[in-house]
């Protein structure tokens, strides 16, 4: 008989030049239940993370609401300009109308990967929507195509929405 033993360990906390590119879809709701304070906590979050990426990081935004509207076409290289472009169009999101957030994952999944990027979208949303059951299936069925991570918005969030969407799509539960 023949054996191998390996053991292999990853470094404690890897060097920043380690981790693999990027791409970041940001899924941004700006429906009326959003309209105010959670729209605003939205897109402090949102400035935070868009001015943390790395310039080898790749980003888009979708908003949604009764529809969904993609930033761009395809995803942006995170230079200051591309975030300063994204960063004005951003400002003029107000809240208003339905939360159609299962037609915004759907249009996200449309969406081109970036070759050679990890993906992830991130979802802020306050979670008032009657599509649980629905979107976690949507989730699991596209496995493989991002992580999920969910960021819940607000004062009374849908905690069942925002914990259940993370951990189906291999991602983490966030609340503002």
């Amino acid at each position: 008989e023949k054996f191998f033993l390996a053991m292999v360990q990853p470094p404690e906390r890897p060097a920043p030049e380690e981790f693999p590119p990027r791409e970041y879809v940001f899924i941004l709701d700006v429906s009326g239940s959003m309209y105010g304070f959670p729209l605003d906590v939205s897109k402090e979050l949102l400035v935070s993370l868009l001015e943390g990426l790395r310039e080898t990081d790749r980003f888009n935004i979708i908003y949604f609401s009764g529809g969904a509207e993609v930033y761009s076409r395809s995803s942006q290289s995170a230079t200051p300009e591309h975030i300063a472009a994204a960063l004005s169009f951003l400002e003029n999101q107000q809240g208003s109308g339905g939360t159609e957030l299962l037609q915004a994952l759907q249009k996200a999944m449309t969406l081109n990967p970036a070759e050679g990027y990890a993906r992830s979208f991130c979802i802020f949303t306050d979670g008032y929507v009657g599509v649980e059951a629905q979107t976690f299936d949507y989730i699991r069925n596209n496995l493989g195509q991002a992580n999920f991570f969910a960021f819940g918005i607000g004062s009374s969030v849908n905690r069942h929405l925002i914990e259940g969407m993370a951990p189906v799509g291999y991602g983490e539960p966030f609340f503002a």
